[in-house]
């Protein structure tokens, strides 16, 4: 399956399980897509272990707040940057992986004040909306670069 053909099936709730994109798609200038695109569909769950108690991990509210942690969020601050810092795609995909990253802080911070309903309900509400926005950016900055070339 293509990217944008992944993308558009997520978007309409019919993700396949599993993410497969072409040799060429995976890349791009030194993020391998597809591990940072399940890195964040993998945040769901992780939050959710911990709005149940049952995580096994112990996560930082500021680390998981932060936006230049993950792969996704070093990639962004540095090779990204030097690459499409001019790029209005690249903006807003920083913009958009800030938010998801102060969006799963605040639900792991109501997590580990014991604020389960609330937390749940963020995630809910809230977090597929950001990690959408999130998986969108990514893949409109790869269609910017694919433009280019």
């Amino acid at each position: 399956m293509s990217i944008l053909g992944w993308l558009k099936a997520t978007m309409i709730g019919e993700a396949p399980d599993k993410m497969e994109f072409t040799q060429n798609e995976q890349h791009l200038h030194g993020l391998d897509m597809k591990a940072a695109l399940e890195a964040h569909a993998a945040w769901k769950t992780r939050l959710e272990a911990q709005i149940r108690g049952d995580a096994g991990e112990t996560l930082n509210v500021a680390t998981v707040a932060a936006d230049s942690n993950c792969a996704l969020g070093k990639w962004i601050h540095g090779a990204a940057k030097n690459e499409f810092a001019g790029y209005p795609e690249y903006a807003q995909l920083r913009k958009v992986h800030s938010d998801f990253h102060i969006c799963a802080g605040s639900i792991l911070s109501d997590a580990h004040d014991g604020n389960t309903a609330a937390a749940s309900d963020s995630l809910k509400k809230n977090f597929r909306h950001h990690s959408d926005a999130v998986q969108l950016a990514l893949v409109r900055l790869y269609a910017k670069q694919a433009e280019r070339s």
